[in-house]
């Protein structure tokens, strides 16, 4: 299912239905309470609230079952359940719940459920996250081009023009500065983790 559509909250809940028509079709040899419960949590799912009151039953569920099949069909609610409070997130906080819906996007991968449709959904979520800090590396490539042209280009060649060793030597040390400098900041950029998140 693409996301970040202008429709895609209602797309969304007739995606979610064919997923949910489709798990209810498998009948569970083992752990059926466990698997009936989990099903009777998607009736309200659109309430207010309800994702992540069922993402935390989910949760509890799938830890209480004793069977390997159990375990996956619940699994798979829970990754549906955690999509739908994803939705519920950007509807409520928009970008400001960056954070928060990527969490969940990472949480919707390592249930590891092997769906396929599940797991495009919330690799676009990430790849949607991504769109900002692209657009700031871009930011931080223009302003330290300007200011290397600026302050390390331009006194190497007055310099040169001039026949100043001593322009050329600044100029070329500052080149130097602003290149580590920005080595650093890339670094930086490219290797922070969001720290305080959470998915509820």
């Amino acid at each position: 299912m693409t996301v970040n559509k202008p429709d895609e909250w209602s797309e969304f809940r007739l995606w979610l239905d064919v997923q949910l028509e489709w798990l209810h079709s498998v009948e569970p040899q083992t752990d059926f309470r466990l698997v009936e419960q989990a099903r009777g949590l998607f009736p309200t799912i659109y309430e207010p609230g309800a994702p992540a009151r069922a993402v935390t039953e989910l949760e509890r569920l799938a830890k209480s079952a004793w069977s390997a099949e159990g375990t996956a069909l619940l699994r798979h609610y829970l990754g549906y359940a955690l999509a739908v409070r994803s939705m519920e997130v950007r509807g409520l906080i928009g970008d400001s719940g960056v954070v928060i819906v990527e969490r969940l996007a990472d949480r919707i991968l390592a249930l590891e459920t092997c769906d396929p449709e599940l797991d495009e959904f919330a690799e676009e979520l990430l790849g949607r996250r991504e769109e900002p800090k692209a657009r700031n590396t871009h930011r931080a490539v223009i302003a330290f081009t300007a200011l290397l042209l600026v302050f390390g280009v331009a006194p190497v060649v007055t310099g040169g023009l001039m026949g100043s060793p001593t322009l050329m030597g600044s100029g070329a040390l500052l080149a130097a500065v602003l290149v580590a400098a920005f080595a650093w900041q890339y670094r930086a950029m490219t290797l922070r983790t969001p720290v305080g998140r959470t998915g509820r």
